[in-house]
Formats: C-alpha cells, sequence, structure tokens
C-alpha cells in the first residue's frame, strides 16, 4: 500500500510539471501574439527606408500573405518558391495591390545542393537594394524517426541547410546596408512553429528544423541591434493577422 502511494505521489508530479511547462510554453506563444494585436502596425517603409523584400516561400500561406502586406507598403518584392505556376500568380497579384512597385520570382528547389541552389539565388538578387530578408519556407514531413526516409533528409535541407547558406551570403550585405541617420538598416525575419516549442511523435525532425530557425533569431539580436538591424520570429498561426 505504501509503495503504492509513492508510485502516486511520483506519477503526480511528473504530471504537475508537465502542465507547468506546457503552461510555460503556452505563455512564451501567445504573449507575444498579444502584444502584435494591441500595438499600432509599424510603417516600415519608413522605418527601413523602402528597398526590396526577399520572402523564400512567398508564393503560398504565410510568406504569400506577408508579401501581399507588404506590397500594399510600397516595399519592391522578390518572392521565391518551387512552384512556377504559382510564383507567377502571386506576382500578379501583387502588382495588383500596387502597380508601382518592382516584383521578381526566383524558381528555386531548396532541397537540392545548398552551395549550387544558394549561388543561383544569389546571382539573381545581384545588385538589388534588399531591406528585408524573410525566411519563411519549408515543408513537413511526419515519419518516425526510427524509419528515416530521403523525405526526412531533403525536409532537412530545405528547412534549414539552404536557408543557412543563403543567410550568410546576404546578411553582410544587411548589415552594411547605408540608410539615413535615425533608420534601421534592414531586418531579418524567420518562421518558426508551435512544434518547435512542444513537439509531438512522428513531427521530431520537423520540429527540431523550426526550433532551429526561431532560436537563430532569438540569438541573433545580440548581433542585429548592435549594427542598427531588426531581427525576429514569428510562429506559423499568425497567417491570419497577417492577411
Amino acid at each position: 500500500m505504501q509503495s503504492y502511494v509513492i508510485v502516486l505521489i511520483v506519477f503526480g508530479s511528473i504530471f504537475s510539471l508537465w502542465g507547468i511547462l506546457s503552461l510555460i510554453s503556452l505563455l512564451i506563444y501567445l504573449i507575444p501574439q498579444l502584444v502584435v494585436r494591441i500595438l499600432s502596425p509599424q510603417n516600415l517603409y519608413q522605418k527601413y527606408g523602402g528597398g526590396y523584400v526577399f520572402v523564400t516561400g512567398g508564393n503560398s500561406g504565410i510568406g504569400e500573405a506577408f508579401a501581399k502586406k507588404v506590397a500594399k507598403m510600397g516595399f519592391n518584392l522578390i518572392i521565391l518558391g518551387q512552384d512556377e505556376e504559382r510564383l507567377n500568380q502571386v506576382e500578379s497579384e501583387l502588382k495588383e495591390i500596387n502597380q508601382n512597385i518592382e516584383t521578381k520570382v526566383i524558381k528555386a528547389d531548396l532541397s537540392g545542393d545548398p552551395v549550387q541552389v544558394t549561388e543561383q539565388i544569389v546571382q539573381q538578387l545581384e545588385g538589388l537594394d534588399i531591406s528585408i530578408i524573410y525566411f519563411n519556407a519549408g515543408y513537413g514531413v511526419f515519419d518516425d524517426v526510427c524509419n528515416q526516409t530521403k523525405r526526412q533528409l531533403n525536409q532537412f535541407h530545405y528547412n534549414i541547410v539552404t536557408h543557412q547558406h543563403i543567410f550568410q551570403a546576404l546578411y553582410p550585405k544587411l548589415t552594411t546596408r547605408q540608410l539615413n541617420k535615425g533608420k534601421k538598416r534592414g531586418a531579418v525575419l524567420f518562421t518558426s512553429s508551435g512544434l518547435g516549442i512542444i513537439s509531438t511523435p512522428g513531427s521530431v525532425v520537423y520540429s527540431a528544423t523550426k526550433a532551429y530557425m526561431g532560436h537563430l533569431g532569438e540569438c541573433l539580436a545580440c548581433e542585429a541591434n548592435l549594427l542598427g538591424l531588426t531581427h525576429g520570429h514569428q510562429l506559423n498561426k499568425c497567417q491570419q493577422h497577417l492577411a
């Protein structure tokens, strides 16, 4: 009987701790969402002095919503995606939103060789004044890690590796971007996910990739602020706020 009581106490303590950690994780997610909804929208065009916004995965979902949002503000757009037909469709919609902006589409498969893919992308960005870089593209493969597949490796390359190569190629240029005194040089954004905070069986690799992208945005703060840049990450639940 005494052993039974001890077991109940241990399990009760474990579940209580799990509940507290889950609540903390939920609050970490909800509080920024509430702050965003309470505060007035920033004038990003004035803050960063216009220029181009480069969005990976800008042909669908959150990336598309963000592209349309900044198009209304007057930013020029570069959207990257894998579906050429969808890229062209979104580009047309961006021009309908604001006829005065310039747009460019880049078709690329981020699961390919990261060095080659990055070189091809950077070549097409040559000479453009990029003020905001939004690393948004990604996809989920929900397989058990014990049954590793090529899809999981492609997901890892797509969500992290190639994005890291692109980041290392573009970020130094953003840090040297010249603007008038009092204005930020630019912004770097990353799309994370609720699964990056609380993982589930079958989503281990996907969750890890999104946790990395979100944490990279957070860790970048200590350097970005000194260089006059804005950093950030957002969860994939905020598409309705961007629309």
